[in-house]
């Protein structure tokens, strides 16, 4: 059967991020959408929904452009396994980029704490469909260690045993950055069989 709709261009990511902090903590941040946009720059909350779902604005720079993004949001989580799924669709403030996706995530013990485990697609069409997928792994790697340098600060602050003396932040923060070389996302065409 065939199908007269255009192909959508797909980014899909792949991210493990280390947090030196115990899972409890972490799930405790990444299962509040509060906390986690207060993670993610750019970034607001809006109107909670009777159905659970929430409207989040996000503003990404892709090269030369900062485009502000509003979606619909739903956030589906296990406690129990510290698993989540956030599923959203929206478009640009201008209505020509549409996007729709969703992200997995999960909080893992870890020698040094806890490792978050996240893969997700997201699929992208309209106007500015060609520049988010050229730029999108320079972005996904620049926003993912921005994300882990302020989710490792929140957790530090709600952390009894963290080491919050002078310098201890700085030394950790070359780590840090260190995990995220070559790592980034992939786009494809959703004909070539990216899995949901």
């Amino acid at each position: 059967m065939t199908t007269d709709e255009p192909e959508l261009p797909v980014i899909t990511i792949a991210q493990r991020v280390s947090v030196p902090h115990p899972p409890d903590i972490v799930w405790s941040i990444l299962s509040d959408p509060h906390k986690v946009v207060g993670c993610i720059d750019g970034s607001r909350l809006g109107e909670f929904h009777d159905d659970g779902s929430f409207d989040a604005i996000m503003a990404v720079r892709f090269a030369a452009i900062k485009v502000s993004f509003k979606a619909r949001a739903n956030l589906v989580l296990d406690e129990d396994a510290r698993t989540g799924r956030l599923e959203a669709k929206g478009s640009d403030n201008r209505g020509s980029t549409r996007v729709q996706g969703h992200a997995n995530y999960s909080v893992e013990p870890d020698a040094n704490g806890s490792v978050v485990v996240l893969e997700g697609r997201v699929e992208i069409g309209g106007a500015l469909a060609s520049l988010i997928t050229t730029g999108a792994s320079i972005v996904v790697d620049r926003m993912t260690k921005s994300f882990t340098d302020s989710l490792t600060s929140t957790c530090a602050q709600l952390d009894p045993n963290s080491q919050n003396t002078p310098g201890s932040a700085s030394d950790k923060k070359p780590r840090l950055a260190g995990l995220f070389r070559g790592a980034g996302a992939r786009t494809q065409s959703s004909a070539e069989g990216v899995g949901n």
